[in-house]
């Protein structure tokens, strides 16, 4: 099993466990679920809830997170956010799951973080990483948040029907990305000696690239500019012999 994961910065999420006052943060504003690493099957993705505060007179106090049993998230740890303490709750799997870590029989049922507040007009992002993800399009989770003043908003509404409006506390949802295709090349099946010498057939040979191999058409190309390169090298050779010994005969002779 991967052991706890180093805290790490999420840059483009924004500092988590810092409160934003965002003057401009709609009235309507949901707790959301958000990832730009996680895949269908994927592994150590980084995943966040944002959380905003809607009330006009309290502040957000807990956040209560429940992960489903059928879509479970293998490997979950919990980024320390400042402020905020945080209780891991983990529940049986009907059945194992395993992966390259080995089997589990366990997952993380529930995640609370309470201790901190979230002031009016802000909002604050709680993360989490997983280190297996499902092979699954989406990913749904029930979301509970406490206010000072007692409310307590179930953000556990199911997504509404294509064309329909959205449901008044809708569950965070997150897709996942699919995971990427994988590309092979081509075999060859090679015949090793051929059936008349008892060889192996259905072999399979790597591909070899021709690129950069001689033709025979050039191999024969390059022997004759070879020959007559030798020819004339030769006929050089005798010419250079013969004027030496005519510069050396004595004159009248």
């Amino acid at each position: 099993m991967r052991g706890l994961r180093v805290v790490r910065v999420a840059g483009a999420f924004g500092m988590a466990g810092v409160v934003v006052v965002a003057m401009a943060l709609p009235a309507s504003a949901h707790v959301t679920m958000h990832s730009y690493e996680a895949q269908q099957g994927g592994s150590d993705a980084l995943i966040q809830f944002r959380v905003p505060n809607e009330e006009s007179n309290a502040t957000t106090t807990q956040l209560e997170v429940d992960f489903p049993v059928d879509t479970p998230l293998i490997g979950l740890y919990v980024e320390d956010t400042p402020g905020w303490q945080f209780q891991v709750t983990t529940s049986n799997l009907p059945k194992p799951v395993t992966n390259g870590d080995g089997s589990f029989t366990q997952y993380v049922s529930k995640v609370v973080w309470s201790g901190g507040t979230i002031p009016v007009g802000g909002y604050l992002d709680f993360n989490i990483d997983v280190s297996d993800l499902p092979s699954v399009p989406t990913i749904s989770v029930k979301a509970l948040q406490t206010y000072s003043n007692g409310d307590v908003v179930r953000w556990i509404d199911p997504p509404a029907a294509s064309g329909q409006p959205d449901p008044p506390h809708p569950e965070p949802t997150l897709d996942l990305a699919a995971a990427p295709a994988t590309s092979g090349g081509p075999s060859t099946t090679l015949v090793v000696g051929g059936p008349s010498s008892g060889g192996v057939q259905g072999a399979t040979a790597p591909t070899v690239s021709l690129k950069g191999l001689a033709k025979s058409g050039d191999v024969n190309s390059a022997k004759t500019v070879s020959i007559i390169a030798l020819v004339v090298g030769v006929l050089g050779l005798l010419a250079g012999v013969g004027a030496l010994v005519l510069k050396r005969r004595p004159a009248g002779t």
